[in-house]
């Protein structure tokens, strides 16, 4: 009870606190003042945060406020004016808010809440374009870390475009311990400042972090959060890690539904580095990266459909050290990259057998030859697995080397190479919402589709020598149905080894919202070690019109699970 009525002190003393300085800066005009324009944050969550934005308006306005030096233009001036804008708020619209107030400069920004990562964007335009736009962007763990993230922005504004050092704040003389769960659910919509126990002094929680991966052997041991990228304004349909162009780092090549891009994680930054296929009359299903023909560029296998999704039509891409070239185009292929311990990247082929379903041929490994890729060794026969959760190797780790796939209701089963199923579970993984257009059962009838199945992965990520497999599980709002349409509202990611008589879980990650379309193990932020990293459907495009929403996630391996 103590800690409320403190706490709502401090509240009130700010609250009066920036009463006076309106008051003060109302009746008084500088003219040396710098003019700033605050315009309210656009929030991304999933939950109504209003208090959360209105309170980092404030935050940055009692913290950019400077006698004589800088003025910031009251919250209901500016909200007056954005009713005057009509479209999206973006940097146009900012700058001509700006512009109508008279102002010097404009800041504006997103705070992104993502299960329970929390990411900031922002930018300060110097609206007279002497100085160059102050871009900010941080990630949080969790909503208590918002306030440093406020300071570290505002401290920045404040020595870099207007020349001011701010003093650290001190410390408390007694560190106040973290309030407890239930206390903080009861005041979830109090002041940001609130969320987070000793104001904004920026103490180090790290060990209070929930954790990210959660070992279901050793339950007594916790791991740091997991990285999250911007949000992008379409799907992630899927994603593959590999020096795709012979630099020695690695890139993060994604498909979206029509086209095909190269991303690269450098200096803490994730951007988009080229776009390099698009293909409006095409749907991208598929994505997987392998030096298969052995020339030194690994080539880009992205499986597709036409434009009615009921064909597959297939193409590769490779780096010629200054563009990148189709080097196989319209393929009847759909393409899986499997990695061998031994010998290394392995492709996978399979095809659709005229009047069968839509994985009825047999999985073939794929070897380079008379430019193109032609079948081998046939590891599974027709009809047993969809190629698209496939993996191949010593999963049980015994010495044998058999097959992980799916069920057609997305249960995992372990099958020998003579197609003889080993065994079957009975909980329900996957959950893909891509699809393969069947025809229709009569005249007038919907759409008839058979989705396909998400990426199996036979890995060791922990490095201690066994073999798990790693496998998506994406829940849905009414269990896994067979239907026209599936809708997922959570998703994380599972290690499973086998014990003997089943496959038993190892460690899985925190749930988060929305679903996973894909995921990879590889070097994706180029520091020497693996990390997990996962594309996210945080909100689909049900509806003509809508804007989908998805982002990157990685997880870092080697400080989480082999410590």
């Amino acid at each position: 009870m103590k800690k409320h009525i403190f706490l709502r002190i401090e509240l009130f003393g700010m609250a009066v606190a920036f009463v006076a300085c309106w008051i003060f800066l109302s009746g008084l005009a500088f003219a040396e003042a710098s003019r700033v324009v605050i315009i309210p944050f656009k929030m991304n969550a999933e939950k109504d945060l209003t208090f959360l934005r209105d309170g980092i308006q404030d935050m940055l306005t009692s913290r950019l406020y400077w006698e004589d030096k800088v003025v910031v233009v009251s919250r209901e001036d500016t909200e007056k004016a954005l009713e005057t804008i009509t479209g999206p708020l973006n940097e146009a619209a900012a700058r001509e808010i700006g512009e109508k107030m008279g102002a010097d400069y404009v800041l504006f920004g997103s705070l992104t809440v993502f299960g329970e990562s929390v990411s900031m964007d922002a930018k300060m335009i110097d609206l007279s374009g002497e100085k160059p736009a102050l871009a900010f962007f941080n990630q949080s763990r969790e909503m208590a870390e918002v306030i440093p993230q406020i300071n570290g922005f505002a401290g920045d504004i404040n020595e870099k475009v207007f020349g001011r050092i701010m003093a650290a704040p001190e410390a408390p003389a007694q560190t106040r311990t973290r309030a407890p769960e239930s206390e903080i659910r009861e005041d979830i919509h109090a002041h940001p400042e609130k969320l987070i126990e000793g104001g904004f002094a920026g103490q180090d929680r790290q060990s209070e972090l929930n954790p990210a991966f959660i070992l279901r052997q050793e339950p007594q041991k916790t791991f740091s959060g997991f990285w999250k990228s911007q949000n992008f304004g379409h799907l992630l349909n899927g994603l593959a890690l590999e020096d795709v162009d012979g630099d020695g780092r690695i890139e993060t090549v994604v498909i979206t539904p029509h086209e095909v891009s190269i991303y690269k994680f450098e200096e803490k930054r994730f951007f988009k580095a080229a776009t390099i296929a698009e293909e409006p009359n095409r749907t991208f299903i598929g994505l997987d990266a392998a030096d298969i023909n052995g020339n030194g560029y690994p080539e880009i296998f992205i499986t597709a459909l036409n434009a009615y999704q009921n064909g597959v039509g297939s193409f590769v891409l490779e780096y010629d050290g200054k563009n990148y070239k189709r080097i196989v185009e319209d393929s009847r292929w759909y393409f899986r990259v499997v990695k061998h311990p031994d010998r290394g990247s392995l492709l996978y082929g399979q095809k659709q057998v005229s009047g069968g379903g839509v994985f009825s041929g047999p999985i073939h490994e794929m070897v380079w030859k008379n430019s193109g890729y032609e079948p081998a060794a046939e590891v599974l026969p027709a009809g047993r697995a969809g190629l698209m959760g496939f993996a191949f190797g010593d999963a049980m780790n015994d010495g044998r080397e058999i097959a992980v796939a799916y069920t057609k209701g997305d249960h995992i089963r372990l099958i020998n190479p003579s197609g003889k199923e080993i065994w079957s579970g009975s909980e329900v993984y996957g959950g893909g919402t891509l699809y393969f257009a069947l025809p229709k059962t009569g005249p007038g009838d919907m759409e008839n589709r058979e989705f396909f199945p998400m990426r199996l992965l036979i890995a060791d990520p922990d490095g201690d020598g066994k073999n798990e497999i790693i496998a998506v599980k994406n829940y849905e709002v009414a269990g896994r149905k067979l239907a026209r349409f599936r809708k997922f509202t959570d998703a994380q990611i599972e290690s499973l080894s086998w014990d003997g008589l089943g496959l038993a879980v190892n460690w899985t990650t925190r749930k988060t919202s929305g679903y996973i379309r894909d995921f990879a193990i590889g070097d994706f932020d180029n520091d020497g070690a693996d990390e997990l990293v996962a594309a996210v459907i945080i909100k689909d495009a049900f509806v003509v019109g809508m804007t989908p929403k998805s982002a990157v996630i990685a997880y870092d391996l080697k400080n989480d699970l082999k410590k």
